[in-house]
């Protein structure tokens, strides 16, 4: 079976690959669109650029990018990074319940096998959330300064009386 970090690193290329095309992927956005913390996609992304899944752009408008054609890019090359692989273990005492775990492995191995990221690269249908640059720190608008209505100097109180 699939652990955890397996389909959080599936999520991740598939959230790239819909976003790659409009803008670039950074790991805040994929923070934001995910749900997950930035440092935690940033170790998946470390292990996938390292088996060459991803690559990354630095700099302004840098992100990361599914590396080749998303039509060749199976599920189960994501997904066999982050698996153990049980069949390497076959001992000369196999129980049933490891003959029954390496079945279902061999199940999803082959079920992943069979889809690629382009299978589930239609765009995003919502809009994605815009930032609001307008105010850095989140601060409620000051208050208009108030001034008061009197003259400035003697020679201004034939203006205000």
């Amino acid at each position: 079976m699939l652990n955890k970090k397996t389909l959080n690193a599936i999520e991740i290329c598939v959230c790239i690959t819909k976003l790659q095309h409009h803008l670039s992927c950074s790991t805040g956005q994929l923070s934001k669109t995910l749900g997950l913390s930035v440092s935690y996609i940033e170790m998946i992304l470390r292990q996938l650029k390292a088996r060459g899944v991803v690559c990354a752009f630095r700099g302004p408008g840098g992100g990361y990018k599914i590396l080749g054609d998303i039509g060749q890019v199976r599920i189960w090359d994501i997904a066999r990074i982050f698996e153990e692989d049980t069949s390497a273990h076959s001992d000369s005492h196999d129980t049933p319940v490891l003959v029954c775990e390496r079945g279902l492995q061999e199940v999803v191995k082959s079920t992943l096998c069979g889809f690629t990221l382009a299978d589930f690269a239609e765009p995003l249908s919502h809009q994605l959330p815009v930032e609001d640059h307008t105010n850095r720190f989140k601060f409620k608008p000051m208050a208009a300064a108030w001034v008061p209505n009197a003259p400035n100097s003697v020679f201004q109180l034939h203006m205000h009386s």
